[in-house]
């Protein structure tokens, strides 16, 4: 797996520098992960401080909302910040009960093709990565988030899914 599907298109100084942010954070996601396995650990913790960090972002979020129990109003904001860009995000569907976007872009996997990890390495570090998602979702209890495969697990795309519960 080369993971040659994942080049960007979208290209400017702030969209290239917003995504060398990325990068670093991935770096730095990787780099501990692997400190701590030198020392006999493992990575649930990564896991589970991205989690914390997917939930704080949520409840930033909640606050600009103006009903954050409104699911229209949740995929009316989703994905419409910076992160549209640097993801290269794509709204496939949305509807009064579901949405639908594709990221064609993964400035994370760039790192760590780059850094030399392997696959399932990659595919790992995605799992934790995305863990940040998942904790995000969970704190709009009427969404539900699905994740149906990612570019670090070898897919042209990441499919994130959010349906009205």
């Amino acid at each position: 797996m080369a993971f040659e599907n994942n080049t960007p298109h979208l290209r400017s100084k702030t969209v290239d520098a917003t995504r060398e942010i990325s990068e670093r954070r991935a770096a730095t996601i990787s780099r501990m992960v692997d400190e701590a396995s030198k020392r006999g650990l493992d990575d649930e913790f990564a896991y589970d401080a991205v989690a914390d960090y997917g939930r704080d972002n949520a409840k930033e979020f909640r606050k600009t909302l103006k009903d954050p129990d409104s699911f229209q109003e949740f995929i009316d904001n989703f994905g419409t910040d910076h992160n549209r860009e640097i993801y290269e995000m794509e709204t496939v569907k949305k509807t009064d009960d579901e949405l639908e976007i594709d990221f064609h872009y993964c400035p994370y996997v760039t790192q760590w093709v780059r850094q030399g990890k392997n696959p399932q390495q990659i595919a790992r570090l995605c799992e934790i990565a995305m863990a940040g998602d998942h904790a995000f979702a969970a704190q709009f209890p009427h969404v539900k988030f699905s994740l149906e495969g990612t570019i670090a697990d070898g897919k042209p795309v990441c499919v994130l899914r959010f349906k009205k519960q």
